[in-house]
Order: C-alpha cells, then structure tokens, then sequence
C-alpha cells in the first residue's frame, strides 16, 4: 500500500523510510529532495496535460490538476512528518523545497514582460492571462508547500 493512514494523516511509507538515511537528517539535503520531488510532480502533471491535449475526452484535465493537488498535498504532508527537524532546520527545508514554485512563478512574469507576439493579430491578452494563471498556481503552490512543512504539528519531535 503507497500510503497508510496513522492517527490523523496519511504517510506515504517510501518517504518516511528516508529517515534511516543521513543525508535526510540534513535540512539542506531534504530541501533539495522536496525540490525534486515538486519539480518531478510538476513536470510530470505537465506532460500528462500535455499528452491530453491530444485527446477529445472534455474536463478529464480538471480531474488530472484535482489528482495533482492532491498527490502534491500528501507527498508534502508525509515529509513534513517524516522527520525530526528543528524549527530552524524546517524553515530550510521549506524554503528551498518550495522555492521551485517561486521559480516557475518568476518564469511566467518573465514571460509576461518579455513576450512578443509570434504573428500580427495574435492575442497577446490570453496570452498574458494564461501567464498570469501560471503565477497564480505556482504562487499557491509556493504558500502551500511553505505552510505545509513549516505547520505540520506532529513533526516537532525535537524543540529549537
């Protein structure tokens, strides 16, 4: 089974086998693997997306985004308490795992300031509104993955 439930959240046990891991001790090192990890299920909802776009079948690609959420949400969860990080050490963690979306978020502003239009009569409004989506979601994404590891409650085995 990929995720069990304990008390009152759901683990994803291959996160929480990390721990006999040292390099998971170090928050630097477990920010780094939250990074992976975000980009891996941002690309991956990205290219299944993308996939679907050659597909008729009409709002499967709002169940795909539902299903990323929530996937995205439980692997946060797990690795916030997978660990026993200090208060200190999750703020690291947080901030350079969840620095991927704030990545993407400058991305899509930068696209928005240095977009072109690629022929004459090409609508540059949806363009700059598909882009200003893009930073909604990842800035969402950035809030919540931050939120997630800096507030899970049952992860704070040792005090700062």
């Amino acid at each position: 089974m990929m995720a069990g439930k304990k008390g009152n959240r759901y683990q994803m046990k291959w996160i929480h086998s990390l721990k006999k891991y040292s390099w998971f001790a170090n928050p630097w090192l477990a920010g780094l693997f939250l990074f992976g990890i975000n980009l891996f299920l941002f690309g991956m909802t990205g290219l299944i997306l993308i996939g679907l776009s050659y597909l008729m079948i009409p709002y499967f690609h709002l169940v795909i985004m539902m299903l990323a959420v929530i996937v995205s949400i439980l692997v946060w969860k797990s690795l916030a308490s997978a660990g026993s990080w200090k208060k200190g050490e999750r703020v690291k963690i947080a901030v350079t795992g969840s620095s991927f979306y704030l990545c993407m978020a400058v991305f899509f502003y930068y696209q928005i300031v240095s977009y072109v239009p690629q022929f004459p009569g090409d609508d540059t409004f949806m363009a700059t509104l598909g882009f200003l989506v893009g930073i909604l979601v990842t800035a969402v994404a950035f809030l919540t993955c931050l939120s997630i590891i800096l507030f899970t409650k049952d992860s704070f085995s040792r005090e700062a």
